[in-house]
Parts: C-alpha cells; structure tokens; sequence
C-alpha cells in the first residue's frame, strides 16, 4: 500500500486489514520504497495513489513494470483522470481505479472501504489481462464517454483566448460584452480592468448572473479553457504562462509590480504574455479607458500570427483614451461601437472555429 499521506496509509492499511482474504505485507511512502518492499517481499497486488511522490508521469508505476511487475489499483482524483492516462496506466499493469473521495487533504476512503477491498481482491480473479480490455472496462467504469479528441486531451486550454482591457467606463463596457457572447463560446476570455484590490471578487460574482458561461476571478494554476471569463483579481497583474514547456498549454499566473501601480491590473502585460504564447489566435479588444495601457498589448497581438485587434469607438467611450492610444498606434484591425463588440466576437470565433474544422477534414 504506497501514498504520500501518512494519514492515508494508516486508513487504508486499517480498510485491508479488515478483510479476512487481505493482507498487507507493506507499506511506502514513496517510489523507491514501494521498490525496495517488492524486492524484499511478494506481493499479489499494489493500492497505490498516483500521486505518489516521485511519480511523475508514472515514472514510479514504469519502475515497477520493468523491475518487479506487479498488478496495481490505482487511487487518483477525478478531476486528474483522463481516457489518456488510463491508456497509459492499464500498459503499466494498472487493473482498478478507485476515486478518491473529498476532501482533498484527509479524502474520506472510509466511506469507499467495500470498494476498495473488492477491487483489490478480484485483481487476482480478473479475466481482463488483455489492455485493450481494461481499457474498455475502465473506461465505462469512468464514464469518461463521450470521449475528448486527442487534441483536447493534450491541450485543455482553449485555441483563441480573447482579452478585454478597459479602465474608466469599463466595468459597465465589460459586462455589455458578456452579456452579449454566446453560450457556447469556443473561446477563453481574460479580463483586465483597472480596479482596485477586493472589488473584482463582487464584480465577478455579479457577471455570473449575466451569462450562462464560467465567470471567475483570476487565481494562480486556472486554465482560460473554452467558455471560461476570468477576471484579473484588482490591484495584481494577471499574467498567463506555459505548462510543462508546452507554449499552447497555459495557466493563469499572478504578480504585483510596483513600477504599475496605477495601471493595475496591466492591460498591457496580460496581452503581451498572451501573444508570445503558442496558442492558436488571440484577439484583443481595448476598451474605453483612460491612459495608454493597452498600446503596447495590441502591438503584440498584431504583429503576431493569428493575432486580431478590436478598438472601441470614440462615440460609446466614456474616455477615448486608452482606445485612441491604440488605434492610433496603427495595430488595430477593427473599430466598434460597443453594442456591436460582442456579436462580432461570436462571429469571429465562430468563423475561425469553422476554418479550423475544415482544415482538419481535408487533412
């Protein structure tokens, strides 16, 4: 029985113990213990978590296969489960998975002791030696149909990422444009505004009511996936940055900067961070505002491939500053009204999504 979690081991150790055809001959906290008992001892079966120290990547449940194969029933939370790493695991000698409950800190496996033991025990009694059989009865047991494409799988975040900057008039501009994007937007959307700290959390909250997509204030570790608005938290820079090196694949990041302090949340740094990003488009949309911020942004956005910028007009401004500083600067590709903003957007997103469908059929 391997995981991190002293608490957990002692758990577990005590649902096994309990069942007269079980017993525990070790227990390990990590990688190479979970080695070093298996040299020592036989064992018929590993309850290993999968986020064992040391097993990133499997690597620990590789070492196992290679060294001293050995059927394991997988503990793992189901927010981390994917038909991918289920491929991946059953090649490795992966028979059961077992969710584990909440919460996340001390997960209640009390409340799944008869599971436990009885995926433990029929390990030895399965029929479904062949992967391709596992797979197909995990699989269902997941309910991980309908199945996500082998893109999706690699890559959560969404492929155009749309980021409103705005400051005076923009709270009221912002929600226009929500309010107006479709449901089922196939795009992530960043907000930066510049408000002060605590106000956002209100304000996100508020935007919730008017859209059926995800609304949420900006936390380190979030994913802009498709559908998803997230609101630059007041008073910080919101920032986005790769994941594993994979410069599609982003997660939301947080900063001060002293130098910024009266244009936090940046406009400017969170479009940037996007644009030198691998995601597929960008468009950036500079809303009324006063100041420059944003200028430097759509530059970015311009100059690079699948990059799209939208300035709001003088006329539905409350102060053409931020947005005059940015057609000005020559990088804009649109100038909107603002009640025309979001039904463009839905348009462009739509349109691209097509173009991309099309592509991947004739290829």
């Amino acid at each position: 029985m391997a995981d991190g979690s002293s608490y957990a081991r002692l758990i577990l150790e005590s649902i096994l113990s309990c069942s007269p055809e079980l017993e525990v001959v070790g227990l390990a906290s990590n990688g190479p213990q979970v080695l070093e008992t298996l040299r020592q001892r036989k064992a018929d079966v590993i309850l290993a978590s999968a986020d064992l120290r040391r097993n990133e990547q499997l690597l620990v449940f590789k070492q196992i296969f290679s060294e001293c194969p050995t059927p394991i029933v997988m503990l793992i939370e189901k927010e981390k489960l994917s038909l991918e790493l289920l491929k991946e695991a059953i090649d490795l000698g992966v028979y059961g998975v077992v969710l584990k409950p909440g919460p996340a800190a001390r997960p209640a496996y009390r409340t799944l002791a008869e599971e436990i033991c009885r995926k433990v025990a029929a390990v030895r009694d399965t029929a479904y030696w062949d992967p391709s059989k596992r797979l197909c009865v995990l699989g269902e047991e997941m309910q991980v149909l309908p199945q996500p494409t082998q893109r999706e799988l690699r890559n959560a975040t969404a492929d155009t990422i749309i980021v409103l900057g705005a400051s005076t008039g923009g709270t009221q501009a912002v929600e226009q444009i929500i309010r107006q994007l479709d449901p089922k937007l196939k795009a992530a959307v960043l907000v930066a505004i510049h408000l002060p700290p605590k106000f956002t959390h209100s304000y996100a909250r508020r935007l919730k009511g008017m859209t059926d997509l995800t609304v949420i204030e900006g936390r380190t570790g979030l994913i802009p996936k498709p559908g998803k608005v997230i609101i630059a938290p007041g008073g910080r820079n919101m920032v986005v940055q790769t994941v594993m090196g994979n410069t599609s694949s982003l997660k939301i990041s947080l900063n001060e900067d002293e130098e910024a302090v009266h244009d936090l949340p940046s406009v400017d740094q969170l479009m940037v961070a996007v644009a030198q990003s691998g995601v597929r488009r960008v468009v950036g949309v500079v809303l009324t505002g006063m100041g420059k911020d944003g200028t430097a942004g759509v530059a970015a956005i311009s100059q690079r491939n699948g990059g799209h910028v939208i300035a709001q007009d003088e006329a539905s401004s409350v102060i053409f500053g931020m947005a005059k500083s940015a057609i000005d600067s020559g990088n804009t590709d649109k100038v909107l009204p603002l009640s025309e903003i979001g039904p463009y957007l839905n348009r462009y997103v739509a349109a691209e999504q097509q173009l991309v469908s099309t592509t991947d059929v004739n290829s």
